[in-house]
């Protein structure tokens, strides 16, 4: 990835970030790759879990998967429009409409409703060339996909078309992170349907169902498995392999203020925090639009880390700020660096605090907020709108 970076351009960033490690993901990306007994897909949807896509797709893309994921038709055409030339899989419908476009962005569709299977097969009559889907089998989800005769008929209907390949077979698993009892009885029925598949006369060389937590799940019937948050360095809970990842974003924020205040003082909307002895109260420019959880466990037990050790969040997170307690810091000042997630405390730990998981915490990191590529500890790459 070639430097891009100036000091003129580091100088034009707000002072909140989200640092993004590439040796650190091609390590997880070698962790987890040989812990798997067959090829990864990389999946960058939802904007690379909040990494950044392109530049996700461009570090993996080099470390030589067969093919990456996105969900929507709209993410793949980012990637194409980047220079992005692996297969994209996309894991989500299409919309209504869309099927041109699929095509014109050489994208692979998975065919997982009745209007996608249909519009599929009208776009390929005109398309010129025969078209790679991949075929989806509700085998527990009940989200997307076919049942079982559904999904046979529908892939008998692609390959009989005779202008598209059914070049893959997938499922989704429901409760890998959970429940290894509910994940066998799926992959139980997943390998059910390839055998019908094949009864047919079917073969697909793509065969995927299990993520991140259901790498542990493989089968000999897998081809290729679908890896998202273990290779952004974080484990799924409560189960996953176990695997040395290290995560690779980290968000932070510089003290933008720092006063001391009574004992007494309310704080933040609200007054729902107040000082309970003469506080130091620190503002940084990072709220809940840009990834801070707004709740009360939050507001509770809630902390961002300065020079590795908590500063309890004060008050309610605002929209573009939130409030730390430094009293127990009396050496941090203006302009010191405050995580809010990274090595310490985890997304997971937000997550906690926010009562969600840490696939929402990563995700819910805002636009805003600039994305710092660094490598040897070096900015190689800034991605922000504002510069």
């Amino acid at each position: 990835m070639p430097v891009v970076t100036s000091e003129a351009q580091l100088s034009r960033l707000r002072s909140a970030w989200a640092r993004v490690d590439l040796q650190r993901l091609r390590a997880n990306y070698r962790a987890v790759a040989g812990f798997s007994s067959v090829p990864l897909m990389p999946v960058v949807k939802a904007d690379a879990y909040g990494h950044g896509a392109v530049a996700m797709a461009r570090a993996f893309e080099a470390l030589g998967p067969p093919m990456l994921a996105v969900a929507y038709p709209e993410e793949g055409a980012v990637l194409r429009a980047a220079g992005v030339r692996l297969p994209i899989v996309l894991l989500s419908p299409f919309g209504r409409g869309q099927g041109p476009m699929v095509v014109e962005q050489n994208l692979t569709p998975a065919i997982t409703t009745p209007g996608n299977l249909e519009e599929i097969l009208a776009v390929a009559k005109t398309a010129g060339r025969r078209l790679p889907v991949h075929v989806k089998i509700d085998t527990g989800m009940n989200r997307l996909g076919f049942d079982d005769a559904g999904f046979l008929a529908a892939a008998r209907r692609l390959a009989d078309s005779g202008r598209i390949e059914v070049e893959g077979a997938m499922t989704h698993l429901a409760s890998a992170d959970e429940d290894p009892e509910v994940t066998a009885a799926q992959l139980d029925r997943f390998d059910a349907a390839l055998e019908a598949l094949a009864a047919a006369g079917i073969r697909p060389p793509w065969v995927h169902a299990v993520n991140s937590a259901g790498l542990l799940e493989l089968r000999p019937t897998h081809t290729v498995a679908r890896c998202g948050l273990l290779l952004f360095g974080l484990r799924p809970r409560p189960i996953a392999p176990e695997l040395m990842v290290r995560p690779v974003m980290t968000v932070s924020a510089s003290l933008a203020r720092v006063v001391e205040v009574p004992a007494g003082t309310p704080v933040s909307y609200g007054g729902r925090w107040v000082a309970g002895r003469a506080s130091r109260i620190g503002t940084l420019p990072i709220g809940y639009a840009d990834g801070v959880p707004r709740t009360e466990a939050m507001r509770e037990r809630g902390y961002l880390a300065v020079r590795g050790r908590p500063a309890p969040v004060a008050g309610s997170v605002c929209m573009d700020l939130t409030m730390v307690d430094l009293t127990d810091h009396p050496e941090v000042g203006d302009s010191e660096e405050a995580v809010l997630f990274g090595d310490s405390p985890t997304a997971w730990d937000v997550a906690d605090w926010a009562g969600t998981t840490a696939w929402q915490v990563l995700t819910a990191v805002g636009g805003r907020v600039p994305r710092v590529y660094v490598e040897d500890g070096r900015v190689v790459e800034l991605d922000s709108p504002y510069l």
